[in-house]
């Protein structure tokens, strides 16, 4: 349960980077994105995989970094944005032997003193994961206890709408009885409790309007909470795998993945977008000309301005939807190849997009890719 599945799908061709990070001046209004130079921990692995923002100079970004030889010795990994850089910041790792590990793989911000991350704890040994969520006060982080119903669960997306409601969603499997499921933890303001949901698969992205719209998606099935239950909402059937999900309104909601095609033993995979238009939910074209790939996350300031990022071919990929149609927007690379975007953010006209990069030669590392356009959204 612990293996994310992202990572499962990305091959690995590996090319020289360009290690060329501008200065903090060079964000200045443009329109584009720009690599930002983000801090990397440790001297192995790191990854970026999910992002939030609070203003223009408060945004949050959170994975793990590799500690020791063993790829499972995780730790987690949270870096801020204060308008100028990006720095390394303490995040608590419940981890302490060999075979441990802790991820972080969604965040979300109310305010500069109110944030959320959530992930999973676990052994490699074991392969009995607990969800992990973390909580930033303005002054540091630290884990908040969270519900743990099933025999390994681990969470993957959170969405706040104020101090007192915040939501947490991700997988979840029990062996009596046996299935694969979800996990939806709530914050009422004091504590984090599990939420009955009927989902039959993992759940990998959730957005909320109001305590009482809050939608989450996971594989093909999209969920919707009325304010006294979650339900599934009838949308588009088929190989599809939803990995993100924003809001502009209630009726105007974007979820993005990819959609699975077999070809012989195996699959071929395409971006994937649909929308919600208040009434039913439709598979939209994405930006045209481009084959395969993934979507991983998405973000919605507004109805002329929503944004999705994954990655095509092994390189890093956004698109944008300006209320008519989606386009593809340049993103620089680190290299040439295997930058990957997985989740995005936006406030205050600019938006974050955080994920990794792989060096080119042994060790083959991962290494933090976070890129910012200003005047953007």
């Amino acid at each position: 349960m612990s293996a994310s599945p992202r990572k499962a799908l990305l091959a690995l061709v590996l090319v020289a980077p360009l290690l060329l990070y501008p200065s903090a001046a060079a964000l200045a209004s443009t329109g584009a994105f720009t690599v930002t130079s983000s801090p990397n921990q440790g001297s192995s692995n790191n990854e970026l995989l999910g992002v939030a923002s609070a203003s223009a100079s408060d945004a949050w970004s959170v994975g793990y970094y590799q500690s020791a030889t063993c790829v499972c010795s995780q730790r987690t990994l949270g870096e801020h944005w204060n308008g100028t850089r990006w720095s390394i910041v303490s995040t608590p790792s419940p981890a302490t032997k060999s075979g441990d590990y802790d991820v972080l793989k969604g965040a979300a911000a109310v305010s500069s003193s109110d944030a959320w991350a959530v992930g999973y704890t676990g052994n490699a040994s074991y392969g009995q994961d607990k969800s992990l969520i973390e909580h930033w006060n303005g002054t540091a982080w630290s884990v908040v206890p969270s519900a743990n119903p099933n025999y390994t669960q681990d969470l993957y997306g959170v969405a706040a709408i104020s101090s007192t409601d915040a939501w947490a969603v991700g997988t979840s499997f029990n062996y009596s009885p046996y299935g694969y499921g979800a996990l939806i933890e709530r914050w009422n303001g004091t504590t984090w409790s599990a939420v009955p949901n009927p989902a039959t698969t993992g759940l990998y992205g959730v957005t909320a309007l109001a305590s009482n719209d809050v939608w989450a998606v996971g594989g093909s099935q999209i969920l919707h909470w009325n304010g006294t239950r979650w339900g599934i909402v009838s949308s588009p059937q088929g190989y599809y795998d939803l990995q993100s999900v924003a809001a502009v309104s209630s009726g105007d909601i974007w979820a993005v993945g990819y959609e699975e095609v077999p070809s012989g033993e195996g699959y071929y995979y395409y971006p994937l977008v649909e929308h919600w238009n208040g009434t039913s939910w439709s598979v939209v074209g994405g930006a045209p000309g481009y084959g395969q790939g993934y979507l991983f996350g998405v973000t919605a300031p507004s109805a002329t301005g929503v944004w999705a990022v994954g990655s095509v071919a092994g390189l890093s990929f956004a698109e944008k939807w300006n209320g008519t149609q989606w386009t593809h927007v340049s993103t620089p690379d680190v290299g040439t190849s295997n930058n990957t975007f997985q989740a995005a953010a936006a406030n205050s006209g600019n938006v974050w997009a955080v994920g990794e990069w792989y060096q080119p030669a042994s060790p083959y590392q991962a290494q933090t890719l976070a890129e910012a356009c200003t005047a953007c959204s």
